[in-house]
Order: structure tokens, then sequence, then C-alpha cells
């Protein structure tokens, strides 16, 4: 990982049948892979024992995400060179990718029996354990490499990339920071940086970190994909500043044309501009085109939802859902979506199966307990279960700032702004996205709590804090500017 790297958006066929994409990290210096490809399969016909030659084939098979050629390809390389770990690496990474965990598990250890490295074996040790989907047991084993070997970045990375997984922002952005201490221009931890930051909302350091990343690498489709969105939330979307943002986005259709996240990103700009029913059609006619898509239809969801559209937007994440059952994401927006479909008692089950699917993320819980306090009146299960969440993160600011919410929507004001203010005390300065919400909420709860000088209090605090949000996120921040001075 360096400035000579980028990354690349491909197409996957899941091992289930349903179209999934994913971000691949490639040589910026690579070009005319299709001549390429061609000259290395003449090459190998006549010359079939090179295997030099073949481990670069496969590799351009698989940036041009040719993956099941590419999967035959490593292992022929393997067959004359087992000694090769870091193709047993990338193939163990493939086929996980691929939805075959099994498969990448036997690749994984027979990698392990190969090296006699004390780092390697535990960071394989974290990919099988990631395969089982054991995300406790991979971080102790990442951990495990980066102290035995802590100046290789792909033990960082791993490490970073878990932690996201399981919601820890937090512990995240440490590891991606001691990649950036090795190298300030590595690109890939730039972007995985800029996104753990945004996770903890500190959004000043999220943008300077993504600035320095498009000043390396302004090609670099994940890149483009993060600056556009930031310029649609700036609402960067009209005269000269809008034309600038459809040129990223034009730049972004060349490198990926046919993916969900692209579609998304052109239909955020016409969402942007109130031009609804355009943003929505774009996103709609990728899922007629792409039915097996499932974050296709996660975003037709959205952006139904978006706009009160909420029967469609029930029957769009169904359909996500029923695709791809592995993504809490799509979990959560059904939360939101199936009770202003008026379809509850769908949710009902959802919920234990998204706790059973996901029992290690902190938000699912928080969610649950939100859908059991809010939706089926449940007031101290769903408590318990919110409290679940500040367990698993008990560090986490945000994990107390959803749980005191939902204690605060049980009616439960006293004990809501003592969740609240232990998430305060997490909190560092800078997490501004973060800290907003929870003063508007401690304000709230302490305003029905008849303490008047604790509310003004918050609600001061709440004043300072959405003014400096309005520097990131516009929109946001005058919704809780309202929202705070409802009642004075």
């Amino acid at each position: 990982m360096s400035t000579n790297t980028a990354t690349r958006l491909v197409h996957i066929t899941h091992a289930s049948g349903v179209e999934l994409s994913t971000y691949l990290v490639f040589d910026r210096e690579l070009s005319r892979i299709n001549q390429k490809l061609k000259t290395l399969r003449r090459y190998l016909q006549q010359y079939t024992s090179g295997w030099k030659k073949r481990v670069e084939f496969a590799d351009l098979l698989y940036l041009k995400g040719n993956f099941q050629e590419a999967i035959k390809e490593y292992r022929l390389v393997l067959k004359r060179q087992p000694q090769l770990m870091g193709i047993r690496l990338k193939l163990g990474k493939l086929l996980q990718l691929m939805g075959r965990e099994q498969e990448a598990i036997e690749v994984y250890k027979d990698a392990l029996l190969v090296t006699t490295k004390k780092d390697v074996k535990y960071y394989i040790s974290g990919a099988i354990a990631s395969c089982q989907g054991d995300k406790l047991e991979a971080i102790w084993a990442f951990e495990s490499a980066t102290s035995l070997e802590p100046r290789q970045a792909a033990h960082w990375l791993a490490l970073g990339q878990m932690q996201m997984e399981l919601e820890n922002g937090v512990a995240a952005g440490r590891a991606f920071d001691r990649i950036l201490s090795l190298n300030p221009d590595d690109i890939v931890a730039l972007i995985a940086s800029y996104d753990a930051l945004i996770a903890v909302g500190n959004l000043g350091k999220a943008r300077k970190r993504l600035s320095r990343a498009q000043k390396l690498a302004p090609d670099d489709y994940q890149v483009l994909k993060r600056v556009v969105e930031y310029r649609c939330r700036m609402q960067l979307v009209w005269e000269e500043p809008g034309k600038q943002t459809l040129q990223l986005i034009n730049a972004a259709l060349k490198l990926a044309p046919d993916t969900a996240d692209t579609q998304k990103l052109l239909s955020d700009y016409y969402l942007a501009r109130g031009e609804w029913e355009q943003g929505v059609e774009v996103l709609q006619q990728f899922t007629e085109q792409h039915p097996n898509h499932p974050n296709g239809w996660y975003y037709y969801g959205c952006s139904l939802f978006g706009i009160g559209e909420s029967q469609k937007a029930g029957v769009a994440i169904l359909n996500a859902y029923r695709l791809y059952p592995n993504d809490c994401e799509i979990y959560r927006l059904l939360s939101e979506i199936l009770p202003a479909a008026g379809r509850l008692e769908d949710l009902r089950p959802l919920l234990a199966e998204m706790l059973a699917r996901f029992p290690e993320c902190w938000s699912m819980w928080a969610t649950a307990g939100r859908m059991l306090v809010e939706q089926f009146k449940e007031m101290e299960r769903g408590c318990d279960v919110s409290l679940q969440g500040t367990q698993l993160q008990p560090r986490l600011p945000d994990a107390w700032f959803r749980h005191g919410r939902v204690l605060a929507l049980a009616g439960k004001h006293q004990k809501a702004v003592e969740a609240l203010e232990q998430g305060w005390q997490y909190l560092e300065e800078e997490w501004i996205s973060l800290s907003v919400p929870a003063a508007v909420w401690l304000l709230e709860s302490y305003r029905v709590l008849g303490n008047t000088a604790a509310s003004r209090k918050w609600l001061a605090e709440a004043k300072v804090r959405s003014q400096q949000l309005l520097e990131f996120d516009p929109a946001t921040a005058y919704y809780w500017q309202r929202r705070a001075l409802e009642g004075y």
C-alpha cells in the first residue's frame, strides 16, 4: 500500500448467486490490461511451466474481475511454487470475497503449514476466524500479529477493517493511524482513516484526510466517491460548484459505470438538487437491469423512503434482504422502513434474527431496543436490549448516546441523562457530529425532568456544536438547531 496504488470497483458473483461489488487495490501505473492479458495468454500457451508470468496473468484476471479464472491460475501457480505465501493469502482472500469461506479456510490452513513467521501465522489465524464469523477472535489474532511485526501495514489494515466491522471507529482509527505513521501518503489507509473519522464524528480531520487523498490520487474511485458524497452533503450542486460535482460523478461513471455505488452518486446529486423523480429513477433503472444486486435495492429503498414513498421503499428493502441477509445495514433500514410502510408485524421476527446474526455489533442492539420501545411499546425489554450495546462497547460514546435515547423514549429520563452524560465523558472535542444530537437529547430530558438550569446549559452546548456542524453538514445542523429550540 502506497501512493503508487489505487482502488478499483468490480462485480463479484457471490456463492449465493447474488451480485455484489468489491474494491480491489491495484498498481496505479497499470494500463492496457486487456492487451497485456492477450499477450500473457499467448505466452502461457507456448510456455506452460512459466510460473512468474502465470502470477502476472492471474493478477490481471483478478483486477479485471475474472475471479473464477484467476482462482484457477493461482492454484496452478501454487502447485509449482507452494512456498509463495503472498499468492496463498491472495487466493484465500479472493475465495472469502466470493462467499466461499470453507475453501478459503482450507487455503489459509495450508498456508499455516508453510510459513514459519509467527506474525504471519497470527495474521492467517485472524483470516480464518474472519471466515468463521468470529470477529473477536480475528481481532485478537490481528492484534497479536501487529505486536510481533508493528511495521507491517497489512496487519494494521486487517485489524482496522475488522474493528470497523465491529463498529468501533475509535479502535479502527488507531490502527489506520499506525499505517499512516509508517507512510503518510498511503492511499488505502487514508481512505480507511477517513471512514473511521466519519464514524466517530471527527469531520474536520476527516476532511483533511480526504483532501490529502484527493491530492495524491484524484482519479481513484474510492476517493472520487467520497468527494462527491461530501459535495452533495454540502449542497455543492448548483452553478459552477454543481458543474464540478457533476464532472467528478462522470469521472466515477467512467471508472465503474455499471455499479450500484456509482449510480447512487448520480442519484444523490439529483436528490440534493430537489429533483426527486430523476434521483429515484436512476436507482429504479439500476434495479431493473440488475435485479440480483442487493445494494441496488438497498439504495433504491433509501431514496424512496427519503421522499416519503414508504410502501415502495418497503418492497425494495425486502428485496435487498431476501437477496443478501448478511448485511447489518439492510436490517437497520428494514427497521426504519417497515413500520412506516404499515408492515410492523413483519419487523418483529426480523429484530430477533438481526440480533442473532450480528450479536457483536452494538448498534444492532440499540436499534432493536429502540424499535421495541418506539413501535411495540415494550419499554422494559427494549431498554434491556439497548443496554447490551453499551456492554459490547463500554467506552464508545455513541453506544451510550443511543442507549440514552432509548431510555428517554421509554420515559426513563433520569436514567437517560445518566447514560448520555456517561457517553459524553468519552467524547473527544473534535467529534462534532456525535455531540450535536447528544446535547439536544440531554436538554430534552432535563427539560422533562424540570431541571431548567441543566436544560439551558445543554441548549447552549447544542447551539455551539450545531454551529460547528454547519461547516460540514448544513442540512443536519439546521435540523438539530430547530429541534433544540423547540419549546424555548
